[in-house]
């Protein structure tokens, strides 16, 4: 289910009055209980919007804190679902999971600003990544819970916590997605990728189809007839939320998803990579008509995705080493997430810019990848959006 920007408040209060769905997982805490949450220390406020936990910093830090009874010995992750309404002025949250009141110990994990989206988030905590302060264990009972949030200096944000889930059994799953249509996605990516049979994803800029060191439309149909996906990058590479107005954004989307059914290309021609990760309220709601929209913010994405506007991904550039890709790779299958790669252009030698990835780095990922094929599944994004139900 996907959710407009609320534009009063309140729309905001209908969309946080959601049905939710816990799955396989164990609720841990649904965020509903006002008189067990209160505010413990900051500047800002603690409030309850729809049944629902709101943290809302206005510059500096701010706490709520209850009291609970948990263990998580043997837990392997924890999944917190959050709303954003101010994400440019969101610094970060935390969580303290305490084994005293006073939090002399403590397991504690930050979630950066960067690393959310604009509406609903779903984050997976793999559980062995908590910091422990003092004498902190998973094996020992958490008797007091704190959510810790802040602003930036001389601004107000708010988060709304809707539920942490225990243990959501899911596989996890790799998409390996390129952006623009660059040619070595097809010499080197298509054809290495082959050999083990293993799909991927080209996000399309039907204007570029063609030039010097980009794809062919033949090329492309061959990709997409052994079972690629061609997404849609917009007509020309627009900065969506710089064009003037909605009719605008519409046209931009609009047209390349045109090109790309008139091209036979209809399994992702909804599914929309927002060029330069750029989006705004009036970009989210034509989006809301379409199946995805993928942005650049970084995380492992979660099955569903808490709003199918702003999937989330694993920026690949020339800085990142094969070493770091298969560690999100492996954080994917101990949280049963998706790991959802942007690789842009491919060089036979030294990567130089942030657009650029060398050849035999990206091989050593793939073969990684496929290694991996028992615990995780390579999957292209309409096939994981089709196993969600979107």
């Amino acid at each position: 289910m996907a959710w407009a920007k609320p534009t009063d408040k309140k729309s905001k209060d209908l969309i946080l009055a959601q049905v939710r769905d816990y799955k396989k997982g164990r609720l841990v805490e649904p965020f509903s209980d006002t008189a067990a949450w209160q505010k413990a220390y900051g500047g800002g406020t603690v409030s309850f919007v729809n049944g629902l936990l709101q943290v809302t910093s206005t510059g500096t830090s701010i706490a709520a804190r209850r009291n609970v009874f948990l263990n998580l010995t043997g837990a392997k992750t924890l999944k917190v679902k959050f709303y954003v309404d101010n994400l440019k002025d969101l610094y970060e949250f935390q969580i303290y999971l305490a084994h005293d009141t006073g939090y002399a110990e403590f397991l504690g994990y930050t979630v950066r600003g960067w690393r959310m989206a604009l509406g609903w988030n779903e984050h997976i905590i793999d559980v062995s990544k908590l910091e422990p302060v003092g004498a902190a264990s998973l094996t020992r009972d958490i008797v007091s819970m704190q959510i810790r949030a802040k602003s930036n200096e001389n601004t107000t944000a708010s988060i709304v916590f809707d539920s942490i889930i225990r243990d959501e059994s899911q596989r996890g799953k790799v998409i390996f997605m390129f952006d623009d249509g660059w040619l070595t996605q097809y010499t080197e990516a298509y054809r290495y990728m082959g050999k083990y049979n293993l799909p991927g994803v080209i996000a399309v800029i039907p204007s570029h189809v063609g030039w010097s060191g980009y794809c062919t439309l033949p090329q492309l149909k061959e990709m997409y007839a052994y079972g690629w996906d061609m997404a849609n990058h917009t007509m020309n590479h627009a900065t969506l939320k710089d064009l003037k107005d909605a009719a605008a954004i519409e046209k931009e989307i609009g047209d390349a998803e045109t090109w790309l059914n008139t091209n036979g290309f209809t399994r992702a021609s909804n599914i929309l990579a927002y060029p330069y990760g750029a989006y705004d309220a009036r970009v989210l709601q034509v989006m809301q008509s379409r199946r995805a929209g993928r942005t650049v913010q970084e995380d492992t994405a979660t099955t569903p995705p808490p709003d199918k506007r702003t999937i989330k991904i694993r920026n690949v550039d020339h800085t990142i080493t094969p070493a770091t890709l298969k560690g999100h790779i492996d954080n994917a299958v101990n949280v049963g997430g998706v790991c959802l790669f942007m690789f842009h252009k491919l060089v036979s030698g030294t990567a130089s810019s942030s657009i650029e990835y060398n050849v035999s780095n990206f091989q050593e990922v793939v073969d990684y990848a496929y290694s991996r094929r028992a615990d995780i599944d390579t999957v292209t994004m309409s096939e994981w959006l089709d196993s969600c139900g979107l």
